[in-house]
């Protein structure tokens, strides 16, 4: 009883050990470069896929638009994801059927699963937008929700209200939350002096994104630093803890997300 006792209590530390080395491998902080972006096509206008499931992404995705004015992001459907769309720069209308709302450079567009959505460049000047779908939509990169392409008009529903406007550019801080229905990921515009620092943690099954809209950021854990610059995207798989520091010369300004929500976030 002594022996077996004892060699259960072995089984049973290295059974331990190697949960936790599992746990510590399934961390995982990448830099993706801008120029890593891999194309698609969705009506007239060229995205890029930043942080998609080809990274192993599966709670959060990120895509960058660069739209033409008259261009248009052709009308589509999440079927289980909720769409945040981010104007950087220009502005563009968010299209519903024949309706069309106006947004601008510092304000999102919440769209939850289900939702009839597109964009429609406005003014003079091209837009830039992103975006991040929670969890991915994998059927979006293959153009078969492309409705200009396919002929058909997507199958979804158009609610009044359900499609809530935002602004970012004026926060420093959350601008999604469970609050305003984002159950899936929260979004944060965060502004950071030069060396200014935040910590922020992303629990077992949780992923984070930090996209740097301006300037450059470092990120740190036990293991090392990573370095970020303009229009590059960290993305993390947790569990993680990180200190993320605001780098010379000026101000920095990203965008976060995290998926899930933390348990914090209203």
């Amino acid at each position: 009883m002594h022996l077996s006792s004892r060699r259960g209590r072995q089984i049973a530390c290295c059974g331990a050990l190697l949960a936790g080395f599992v746990e510590a491998r399934a961390q995982s902080i990448r830099v993706v470069k801008f120029s890593e972006g891999n194309p698609f096509q969705m009506g007239s206008v060229t995205s890029r896929r930043i942080v998609h499931p080809g990274l192993g992404a599966k709670k959060t995705t990120l895509n960058y638009s660069v739209s033409q004015p008259g261009a248009e992001f052709a009308q589509h459907v999440h079927d289980y994801s909720d769409d945040t769309i981010l104007v950087l720069q220009g502005e563009v209308n968010l299209r519903q059927g024949d309706s069309l709302r106006l947004f601008r450079a510092g304000e999102a567009a919440f769209v939850p699963t289900g939702q009839i959505h597109g964009t429609v460049t406005a003014g003079t000047g091209e837009a830039i937008m992103i975006s991040f779908q929670n969890p991915p939509d994998l059927i979006l990169y293959t153009g078969a929700r492309d409705s200009m392409k396919t002929g058909a008009p997507p199958k979804g529903i158009i609610t009044p209200g359900a499609v809530k406007f935002l602004t970012f550019a004026d926060k420093n801080g959350s601008f999604t939350s469970p609050a305003m229905g984002s159950q899936r990921a929260s979004g944060a515009h965060r502004r950071l002096k030069a060396s200014e620092s935040f910590r922020t943690k992303v629990d077992d099954d949780g992923e984070q994104l930090l996209f740097v809209l301006q300037g450059s950021l470092q990120v740190r854990d036990q293991s090392g630093s990573h370095t970020a610059g303009e229009k590059d995207t960290v993305f993390i798989t947790g569990p993680a803890e990180l200190e993320v520091t605001g780098g010379p010369g000026g101000e920095t300004r990203v965008i976060q997300v995290q998926a899930p929500p933390s348990a914090g976030a209203k």
